[in-house]
């Protein structure tokens, strides 16, 4: 008999291919304050030592039936880091990135002439990554396996080097400039991924976390987002492309169709069918339930509501239920239940 670990993969493969299947799939995205909720990891020790980082996650997946994979974590800092963006870390220990001083001040892209794609084996929180992956393939227990570190969309690199709000407003005031850094982050990435390439033998798929792309209007969307995620992967024609965009993303939601992306997890804003709708069918969608609420249920509640959400989902296994954002504080017992009104919930 399979196990649930099992049920679960075989499921969100069938739903990626867009072949029926007995039932919907679970997805949670883990993140490093998720795994430091559950074990109460030191972080410290787990962005900078390897064996705490496969230890902690280990634990806190073996506590939901070993449904996850190991991953090397650095946050959202990996390729930033590389380019000059400034790491810092906040009293509980969190990591994020912030602007380049001289991306920041840059007043167009003559002033970005000495901007180079960055190496990611160098003295950067890419290398660390690495390092890490490298770790967890040559020690993964058995019955897990080891995904690529998390892309960034280049948007969002982009917006960590220069600024938010600055970015943004780049994009009509000088597109020049937002060119040029997103050249040199497109080019790091694709040294990110293949040096990932060169240790896992193959990249099945990469989960590409792009949620200030959104700030864009549709048009935008398509002209400076779309042509960089193909820049990036027609480098990698046999990789799959997975979205994690639970910004308020409605309005491209019919450009994420249309960018290759074979799964998105979206904000649960959009109601499932709406989301279908606006995809064509042609996404696995991730998502239907607020993370705020799965916080705040119990796990009979919790339980009750994936049903209710299930039955939204009409039957169509294109819908995968998850969270749509992040799982940080989600009880272990609400996540357990996820997984088991979806495994018990079938699709005639």
């Amino acid at each position: 008999m399979s196990t649930l670990r099992e049920r679960n993969l075989r499921r969100l493969q069938e739903s990626i291919a867009g072949k029926k299947s007995d039932g919907h799939a679970v997805f949670h995205f883990y993140t490093f304050p998720f795994f430091q909720s559950v074990t109460g990891v030191n972080l410290d020790d787990y962005f900078h030592k390897p064996e705490v980082t496969l230890q902690c996650q280990y634990e806190a997946l073996e506590l939901l039936d070993g449904i996850g994979n190991l991953v090397p974590d650095m946050g959202s800092v990996a390729e930033a880091s590389g380019l000059g963006s400034i790491v810092l870390f906040d009293k509980k220990g969190f990591i994020s990135a912030h602007p380049n001083p001289k991306i920041a001040e840059a007043f167009d892209a003559s002033d970005l002439d000495w901007l180079e794609p960055a190496d990611p084996y160098g003295d950067n929180y890419m290398a660390k990554a690495l390092t890490t992956l490298q770790y967890m393939v040559a020690h993964c227990p058995e019955g897990y396996r080891v995904n690529p570190h998390p892309l960034m969309g280049p948007f969002t690199v982009g917006a960590m080097l220069r600024g938010i709000s600055d970015f943004c407003a780049d994009t009509i005031s000088e597109p020049d400039l937002v060119n040029k850094i997103l050249d040199v982050v497109v080019e790091t990435q694709i040294r990110f991924l293949k040096a990932q390439e060169k240790i896992l033998g193959t990249l099945h798929h990469v989960l590409v976390a792009d949620d200030l792309s959104a700030f864009l209007n549709e048009q935008s969307f398509r002209e400076i987002i779309l042509p960089r995620y193909e820049q990036i992967f027609k480098e990698f024609p046999n990789t799959q492309r997975w979205l994690h965009n639970d910004s308020t993303a409605r309005h491209v939601a019919t450009a994420i169709a249309d960018s290759g992306m074979v799964a998105w997890q979206y904000l649960p804003d959009i109601a499932p069918q709406d989301a279908l709708e606006l995809t064509r069918g042609e996404v696995t969608l991730l998502g239907g339930l607020s993370p705020l609420d799965l916080q705040k249920w119990t796990a009979e509640e919790t339980y009750e509501k994936c049903i209710e959400t299930l039955k939204s989902f009409g039957g169509n296994n294109r819908c995968v239920l998850a969270a749509g954002g992040s799982i940080n504080q989600v009880p272990i017992e609400n996540l357990k239940a996820m997984f088991k009104a979806a495994d018990d919930y079938k699709i005639d």
